[in-house]
């Protein structure tokens, strides 16, 4: 069977030459399975790779997946787990602290390639982090509610041609503000009691996906670096529109995150990239200083600042 090269190394990328994982891919495509079948006498294409790859990702088991998920579901070491999905910083790796350990040799987690003094946590490959936000995301919110009202007019977010992700958020902070009380009554928290920064990301991936879904688009989360980077892009009418999620830490890594998103837009080929910052509070004079599009000189790409209020 004739297959791309346009395949070979995506499928390099999501599993990073795991050989359980490759093994298991590589059967999918050449043999198929019980949800679709494989035809013999053509090559194997980047297009029948997402279908095939979308279908591992939310339909099919994998003993390797199972593994993963009951091991990074376990207390402690879930709290590891769910700290790695924070978008503010790396989590640094001992290998003699005892939970780290645990991790690393059960295959939740690897080690960051650095030159540095110190070496960070990372997941195996990008397989693996999505098949875990999946269980964490619907595990925590697997019931969103209700989205908007019935009879609400929703042109300003989205119409028959294209969507406004800063009136989509605006929603979202509404809905996230009326139901946070059932919402977040049994979230997952840290030491200090506050809820994980993931929580909100897995929410509002679930909020995103189901309304996007009414409305027959799609959201796709992707992680660029394995350390917590999150990125949804989202596909409706024929386009694509990106969404980078960031928490808000300072002024120095607002502009830094500004930057970055300029850059991910453009190597999406996207004129314009939405910056969701989550943040504990922000009052009116903020949002309407920091809430303005930025257009990045050296790649023309416009990003769009958003923020949400997390605040109990």
């Amino acid at each position: 069977q004739k297959i791309d090269q346009e395949v070979i190394d995506r499928l390099y990328y999501e599993t990073k030459g795991q050989p359980g994982l490759t093994c298991w891919f590589g059967e999918l495509l050449t043999e198929g399975c019980h949800l679709f079948e494989v035809e013999k006498d053509k090559h194997i294409n980047i297009e029948f790779f997402e279908r095939v790859y979308n279908t591992a990702l939310n339909a099919l088991p994998n003993n390797n997946i199972l593994n993963i998920i009951s091991k990074a579901k376990q207390e402690p070491y879930k709290d590891i787990v769910l700290t790695m999905f924070k978008t503010d910083g790396k989590l640094p790796f001992k290998y003699d602290n005892y939970e780290h350990n645990f991790l690393y040799m059960n295959g939740v987690i690897d080690i960051e390639d650095s030159y540095e003094l110190t070496q960070y946590m990372k997941f195996p490959c990008p397989f693996v982090q999505k098949r875990l936000f999946n269980y964490f995301a619907n595990q925590i919110t697997g019931y969103v509610g209700k989205l908007y009202e019935p009879f609400e007019d929703l042109d300003d977010a989205i119409n028959e041609t294209e969507i406004n992700i800063k009136n989509i958020m605006k929603r979202y902070h509404r809905y996230l503000l009326n139901n946070k009380h059932w919402l977040l009554k049994n979230a997952p928290r840290r030491t200090d009691l506050k809820i994980y920064e993931a929580v909100f990301h897995f929410n509002f991936y679930m909020y995103l996906s189901s309304f996007m879904m009414d409305f027959n688009g799609h959201v796709y989360p992707e992680f660029p670096t394995g350390n917590g980077k999150i990125d949804l892009l989202i596909k409706y009418k024929g386009k694509t529109y990106g969404v980078e999620l960031k928490s808000y830490k300072n002024r120095s890594a607002y502009n830094t995150a500004i930057i970055q998103a300029a850059k991910y837009g453009h190597q999406l080929g996207l004129d314009k990239i939405s910056l969701i910052f989550f943040v504990e509070s922000i009052d009116e004079e903020s949002r309407k200083k920091f809430e303005v599009d930025f257009e990045d000189k050296e790649t023309g790409v416009r990003v769009e600042p958003i923020f949400v209020e997390t605040a109990e």
